[in-house]
């Protein structure tokens, strides 16, 4: 019996996917299956879970056990009190642009174009007054749907003058963020890079659907908002990592460590096998300690060094 809802596609960097080995045991509401998975994210009706090798699955709640539910009861009811403000997210667009705003699910908008008296309105505010990620993301819009001419403010304007006082109004659907301001604005899909945008599309088809119920809607825009916060969390990590692998070989290149090969045997319950791992030390006894603090659940063996 599966229980997952469907498999949310997350873009992770296998050098910072975890190992899973801190992941929490669920049980299905008939006490007879088990999974380990790191809690990500939970609704009332669905949580989603970062398994053994780093993909996220949705499960419905209803699907859990007593327990289970009580553990995301609990959860959901810490999230409430936390005083946290929501951190802005940084996506890039197709031609390398960064986009600044948090994923908070998907979305339709319309955009109404006028242009009198030599001025550009962008739904009936000047273009001049609205934030500036919609100020650079309006001429694409126009580009992409009506003169591909268009790819500044400037020409935006001059676009305009062609209206002659009409009106032009596009239907923007995309993906709903959040911006600094706290404006909600629907960004198009087209306007990521094609990275990203395979993963923010993931629920994309069935929430635009006619045929979506609303609690089903809810859903893909939750997996969603969902599979955009592990993203960023990953990649901000991987960064993280590559900045501390930059200053470990610093470290080995003016002598200060050592590369040694770190032999690591699993504790006994944890389903993995024996790996190797480098890391930079001073001596072998550092070397076994710092590979310990990163593959937790292993213990170190045979130590050796590979750099002099």
């Amino acid at each position: 019996m599966r229980v997952w809802i469907r498999t949310v596609a997350v873009l992770l960097l296998s050098s910072v996917t975890g190992s899973g080995l801190s992941a929490r045991e669920w049980t299905d509401a008939s006490g007879t299956y088990k999974f380990d998975g790191d809690l990500i994210a939970a609704t009332e009706d669905t949580i989603v879970l970062r398994r053994m090798k780093g993909e996220l699955e949705a499960y419905e709640t209803k699907q859990l056990s007593e327990a289970d539910r009580e553990f995301v009861k609990q959860h959901l009811e810490e999230k409430k009190t936390a005083t946290n403000p929501e951190e802005m997210q940084t996506w890039t667009g197709r031609d390398g642009y960064k986009i600044r705003g948090r994923v908070i699910g998907y979305g339709r908008q319309s955009v109404t174009l006028t242009h009198e008296r030599g001025k550009t309105t962008i739904n009936k505010k000047p273009i001049e007054e609205i934030d500036q990620f919609y100020q650079f993301m309006i001429p694409k819009i126009v580009a992409e749907y009506d003169d591909e001419k268009v790819k500044t403010v400037e020409d935006l304007s001059l676009w305009g003058r062609k209206l002659r006082g009409k009106q032009k109004t596009f239907a923007v659907d995309g993906v709903l963020m959040r911006l600094e301001n706290a404006e909600k604005v629907a960004v198009p899909l087209f306007l990521f890079s094609p990275e990203e945008r395979d993963l923010l599309e993931q629920g994309w088809d069935k929430w635009a659907s006619e045929t979506t119920r609303e609690d089903e809607k809810r859903r893909e825009e939750f997996l969603a908002q969902a599979a955009a916060n592990e993203y960023q969390q990953q990649r901000d990590a991987a960064n993280q990592r590559i900045q501390m692998m930059q200053l470990e070989m610093l470290a080995v290149n003016a002598g200060i460590a050592q590369i040694w090969e770190v032999v690591l045997v699993p504790q006994p319950g944890v389903p993995a096998r024996p790996m190797s791992v480098m890391v930079p030390a001073q001596d072998s006894q550092a070397a076994r300690l710092l590979a310990q603090q990163r593959y937790q659940g292993f213990v170190a063996g045979a130590v050796r060094q590979v750099s002099f």
